[in-house]
């Protein structure tokens, strides 16, 4: 089987749990299941639609808010725990009962989540530029870069933060990207199709105000557990963890001691990489996703 192009990858959507959810899907066999973060979209992850493809059913969704998928009407319907549950459902309705889950950035808050709240759905998770919420909670508690990193989340809890990334097309966003050379402006072009769909940005920014994370501010301590509800705080599945050592916005201090978290761990540091290693590195990425999962690489 030949890997996707953009015309190969089907567009379906999904009811699940009162929401509407947009999904690109392609290939078949075991399933794989892609979870962005901010403030991208399913398309954060065509690198890796087009390389496991050839021997998995690839799903890439679109998170509650963002780009195609519908608007949550309160802030209480947004978040980790119901994204979890959301992917849940997605799988039942896929017709899989487990599934190998891949994170980045909050999509990572994500797949940890949904690892401890439904592990009996996972044959093994893979995390992207994403923190586990013990260590994500100590650092932003402790470590000064990690609070110097966190923000610009205090930002986007704002209630004018959406209104502020819209302006000048969203200036401040591209701003995020065109920094880097490793997006090109077909990319630039995707992720602007995805903000500017109507709500899409207010979408995108009630994550942030529905879960609160970020360093102290005021008489505001610092908040990092994002599933505070559960203890421990251990994920049971075979767990890959892939990281830039010059990502800004989470500080390299947040893998050590993961292996108290995550017993069956395999870490794999990438030298240079920034927060945004799919784009940066995805042949990198993707080669250290197949050796977790014991395949060869597609001739």
């Amino acid at each position: 089987m030949s890997a996707p192009n953009a015309a190969e990858l089907r567009h379906e959507y999904a009811d699940v749990g009162g929401a509407h959810l947009h999904y690109v899907i392609a290939g078949s066999g075991p399933l794989m299941l892609f979870v962005h973060g901010f403030p991208q979209h399913w398309y954060a992850f065509r690198h890796q639609l087009k390389e496991f493809s050839v021997d998995h059913t690839v799903v890439a969704v679109d998170l509650r808010g963002v780009n195609l998928s519908s608007r949550p009407a309160k802030l209480r319907d947004n978040g980790v725990w119901v994204a979890a549950d959301d992917m849940k459902s997605l799988i039942q309705q896929l017709g899989f009962s487990k599934c190998t889950m891949v994170g980045h950035d909050w999509g990572a808050a994500v797949g940890y989540s949904f690892a401890l709240h439904h592990r009996e759905m996972l044959d093994r998770l893979v995390i992207l530029s994403g923190s586990h919420p013990a260590t994500f909670d100590r650092e932003l508690h402790y470590n000064e870069k990690q609070i110097r990193g966190g923000k610009h989340w205090l930002r986007l809890r704002r209630p004018d933060s959406a209104k502020k990334l819209a302006e000048n097309d969203f200036a401040a966003l591209k701003r995020t990207f065109e920094e880097h050379d490793f997006f090109s402006k077909e990319d630039l072009e995707a992720y602007l199709t995805a903000w500017r769909q109507p709500g899409a940005i207010e979408g995108m920014v009630a994550w942030y105000q529905a879960e609160g994370w970020g360093p102290a501010e005021g008489s505001s301590p610092a908040y990092g557990n994002y599933v505070h509800e559960i203890s421990p705080l251990t994920i049971a599945v075979p767990t890959l963890v892939i990281f830039g050592n010059e990502d800004k916005f989470l500080v390299n201090e947040n893998y050590d001691g993961l292996e108290t978290y995550v017993p069956d761990l395999t870490l794999r540091e990438i030298v240079g990489g920034s927060h945004w290693i799919l784009d940066e590195h995805p042949t990198i990425v993707n080669r250290h996703i197949r050796e977790f999962l014991g395949l060869d690489r597609p001739g």
